[in-house]
């Protein structure tokens, strides 16, 4: 008998990390570029336009493709801060966390799950290269903060990491960049995860002690030729 066969089984009784997805009400296929999101070069002069970014850290993905607790929960918080701010551009930050990369990236889910709470699509942008919170930082300043001027940041993830994501920011991006941290809902697993998070705050100073913030050419050349641990948290 075909080994695959069980699995194609499982997959007809329980459906599609698709159909499960729209089951709980969460957007999960398709390309994230086809359905309206903005990314990369060539729209720095449309995130200008905007005088707040919100900046919404993913939070890891399941084995199935659906976004983790935390990113829910994260994205559920970036979506009130986008109604109370309607003039702001939304930045959704991250790949995913351990593991392979899933079919759609933490920032594509979390957009998803924005624009599905009324938000328009437009004044979304994402950054889905990132893994880590070094990354986040590096990634979304290279991207996108090099070519504007500064500008308020509310920078959304978890209760728990939300001191550490925003002194890293502000190690990247340097001090002409206000940050405000805005705590999202908690998460089932935030209390063993935030076990580990004065371990990672060292690292990362260690990780950026050789560089100057505001420096974000060097500091994404540095991540390029030496990524930090791969083991930090989320």
């Amino acid at each position: 008998r075909d080994p695959r066969a069980p699995a194609r089984a499982h997959r007809r009784r329980g459906g599609t990390a698709c159909a499960r997805g729209r089951a709980r009400g969460i957007p999960l296929c398709g390309n994230a570029e086809a359905s309206g999101y903005r990314r990369g070069p060539g729209v720095s002069q449309s995130l200008d336009d905007h005088p707040e970014l919100i900046v919404v850290l993913g939070g890891g993905m399941q084995p199935d493709g659906t976004p983790a607790a935390s990113t829910l929960a994260r994205a559920t918080a970036g979506a009130d801060l986008a109604r109370e701010h309607p003039d702001a551009a939304i930045i959704c930050s991250g790949s995913h966390g351990v593991g392979r990369r899933p079919k759609r990236s933490e920032a594509a889910s979390m957009a998803d799950i924005i624009v599905a709470a009324g938000v328009d699509r437009a004044r979304i942008f994402l950054e889905d290269q990132s893994r880590d919170t070094i990354g986040n930082a590096v990634h979304v300043a290279e991207r996108y903060l090099a070519a504007i001027a500064p500008r308020p940041i509310f920078l959304v993830t978890s209760p728990f990491h939300l001191d550490r994501s925003v002194k890293t920011f502000a190690l990247v991006v340097g001090p002409q960049w206000p940050i405000r941290g805005v705590a999202s809902g908690p998460a089932s697993d935030d209390p063993e995860r935030a076990r580990h998070e004065e371990r990672f705050l060292e690292q990362t100073r260690l990780y950026l002690a050789d560089t100057t913030p505001g420096d974000i050419a060097g500091i994404a050349k540095k991540l390029r030729v030496r990524p930090p641990d791969p083991s930090a948290s989320r």
